[in-house]
Order: C-alpha cells, then structure tokens, then sequence
C-alpha cells in the first residue's frame, strides 16, 4: 500500500473545538427564534403575559360607575325628580389592585423567560447529542474501514505466508464486531436527530453547531446569579403579589360610602336634596378573606426559600462537575490526543515486523480506537456539565446574546 491505512486515523482525534463563523453563529440564532415563536409552552406563556398587560390596563380604571336616577310620581301634585350617585373608592382599593395586578404581570413575564430558557437550554442539549452521536458514528464508521483495510493486508499476508489462517478469521471477527458496533451508532444519530426534529417545527438540512465551549466558569457573584434567575425571580414576583393581596384583602374590610345628589320639582317647588349611605360590615366582617391572604404570604415565603436553597445546591454542583470534566478533557488534548496517534502507528509497525501477533494487535488497536470514542463522549459530557450550570445560572440566554436583561 502506498499509503498507510492508519494516515486516515488522524481524522478520527480531530476534538478542536471550533468558534463559529458569522453564517453558523445566525443559523443557531435563527433556529432559537424559530423555536421560541412556534413551541406552543412559550407560546402559551407569551399569551398569559398579555392577559396579565390586560388586568393592568383593567386594575387602574375606576372602580365605581356613577349611578343616574330618574324618578316621576302623579298623586294629587306632580313630582319629577333627576339624581345621580357615586360611591367613592375611599380607601384606595384601585391603587391596591393595579399593584397585585402589575405583580402578576411580573410573575407572568418571567414566568415567560423561564419557559424559553427551559426550551432553549432542551434545544442546546438536544444538539450536544445529535453532534456527539455523529461524532461517534464518523468514528465508528471509520474504524470499521480501517479494519477493513486491516483484513484486506492480513489476507494478503496469509497468501504469503506470513501469518496463519486464524489471524486472518480474527480479523475478519474483528471488522464484524465494530460493523455491529457502527450500526448501533447510526441508530443513536438517527434517534439524537429525530428528537431535535420533533422539537422543531421546521427541521434545517443542517443543523448548526455549538459556539465554543468555555475553558473555565468565570468568578461571579453567585447570589446575584441566583436572585436574576428567571425561576427564583418568577417565586419572587408571587410572593410580592402575595403581600399586595393582602393590602387589597385589607382595604376590602373597609366600606366604601356612596354620595347623591337629586332635583327636581314638585307642581311649582324647587326639590334639592343629598344623600349619604354606607354599608355597615357587621354580618360579614372580611376577615377570613385577609387571614387567607396573609397564610398564602407565607406559602410563598417558603417556596421561595425551599427554590433558592435548591438553586443554590444546584449551581454549586453543576460548578464542580463542569469543572471535573473539563479537567478530563483538558488532559486528553494536552497529551492522550497526541499519544494516542502516535501509539496507532507504531502499533502497525510492531505488527508489519512480527513482534506482536494479530491477536495483540487487534485488542490493542481496539483499545485505542475505543479511547477515540471515549474522547468524544468526553466532549459531549463537557458540553452537558456546561448547559447544566448555564441553566443552574440562568445565563443560558445571556450566553448566547439573546437576553436584553443580562446578569451584572
């Protein structure tokens, strides 16, 4: 052979973590916007967040309508008389429903910021597995021909009687297995593939790859991360809208008075008159009403507090395993790559001068061609670790230069 069969294994350890060109960097943009506009979760968060701008718009109008009254009478003198009447919000019960109302909307919008991270950091990770399985695949493929190329020379060895006819069945077991095993790889492509398809509404040809995977997690203020998380900010939002309800549950024990003013007349007589009623709260005093709304504050006092302690667990331990696997990976680039390569080829030239037989040969070869896909995997993992503690961060969009609220 003119060239080595092995030359073509350099391209099975080509683990360089690329950046994005312009084209891939707004093809991965457009295929996020495509997913946020048509995912029917942040559809319908998007559709409560306008319901929520509504009750705003519905909170601050005027709680009482004037009342007109007309009033005609024919006894033994003719009376007509024009009133209109107006119960007045004393005790400011519109100011305290437009401020559960605008908690509400704050609770809804992040609610919404929530969702499209919860879909994004599915759709990063759903590309992490489709990449890495067709990393593999192309590994597995090309290992297949590679023990195919393995066969074809120990052939031609048994015909000159270099090694025997069990070398020769060896190998030929050998190139069966990692067929079984590239068969078995394809599939996982074609699952990892599918997945991202039933996400998608409209699947690309292509699709995009991943930005660079960062070499470290930079120092931040990790309880500044945790107070900007969209979850922690959505619990927030409801216990604020908790403690307005309570104001508002407040203000609703207290009676509102109504004021009238009439006239009219009666035969030749001027009739002026006014009138003030209030409702008397003796048989139903509300205060069930304000002791509910006070118990539902201390609800979400606790989820809040039961949110943020597991957030805050969450994002350590997502810290730790990043940091773990790109420790690992670090280590293979830095020397397992390189030696790796180098170990292949004298492996062939031990073998071509008989000092290891095939069946050294081939467990040896087959161990560094499963450390290939080792290293594969190891990327994949570190892209997981990464995604994990982007979503434990809340910084998925950040990330990516889709958040127009980044955390400082």
């Amino acid at each position: 052979m003119s060239k080595s069969f092995f030359a073509r294994a350099c391209l099975a350890t080509g683990l360089v973590l690329c950046g994005l060109d312009t084209a891939q960097a707004e093809s991965l943009d457009k295929l996020v916007q495509q997913v946020w506009q048509q995912h029917p979760q942040v559809q319908a968060a998007q559709a409560r967040v306008e319901a929520e701008r509504a009750r705003v718009d519905a909170a601050g109008q005027a709680l009482y309508n004037p009342e007109l009254e007309l009033d005609l009478e024919q006894a033994s003198a003719r009376t007509s008389t024009l009133g209109i009447s107006q119960t007045l919000d004393w005790t400011d019960k519109r100011g305290a429903r437009t401020e559960l109302a605008t908690s509400s909307l704050q609770e809804a919008e992040n609610t919404l910021a929530l969702v499209r991270q919860q879909i994004l950091g599915e759709l990063l990770g759903l590309l992490n597995q489709y990449h890495t399985a067709r990393q593999t695949a192309e590994l597995t493929r090309q290992q297949s021909h590679l023990l195919e190329d393995f066969l074809d020379l120990a052939q031609q060895r048994f015909a000159a009687g270099d090694i025997s006819q069990p070398d020769v069945d060896l190998a030929r077991l050998s190139l069966a297995e990692i067929r079984m095993r590239a068969a078995a790889r394809a599939t996982e492509r074609a699952l990892a593939e599918s997945r991202l398809r039933a996400l998608v509404s409209e699947p690309v040809d292509q699709w995009p790859p991943l930005p660079d995977l960062p070499a470290a997690i930079a120092q931040q203020d990790q309880e500044r991360l945790l107070r900007n998380h969209p979850a922690l900010r959505q619990l927030a939002a409801r216990l604020q809208a908790a403690r307005h309800a309570v104001t508002l549950a407040k203000r609703q024990r207290r009676a509102d008075p109504t004021l009238a003013v009439r006239g009219g007349k009666e035969d030749s007589d001027t009739l002026l008159g006014l009138t003030f009623s209030m409702p008397l709260n003796v048989r139903n005093t509300f205060r069930a009403e304000v002791q509910a709304a006070q118990a539902e504050v201390t609800q979400a006092q606790q989820a809040y507090r039961n949110a943020y302690l597991r957030a805050r667990a969450e994002l350590a331990a997502a810290e730790e395993q990043f940091r773990l696997n790109r420790a690992a990976l670090d280590a293979w680039q830095q020397g397992g790559q390189a030696s790796l390569q180098g170990r292949v080829e004298s492996l062939e030239r031990l073998w071509r001068s008989g000092e290891i037989s095939t069946t050294d040969y081939l467990v040896q070869l087959g161990q560094a061609l499963d450390t290939r896909i080792a290293a594969a995997e190891l990327v994949g993992a570190n892209w997981q670790a990464w995604l994990a503690w982007l979503d434990a961060a809340g910084q998925t969009e950040t990330w990516l230069g889709l958040s127009e609220h980044p955390a400082r």
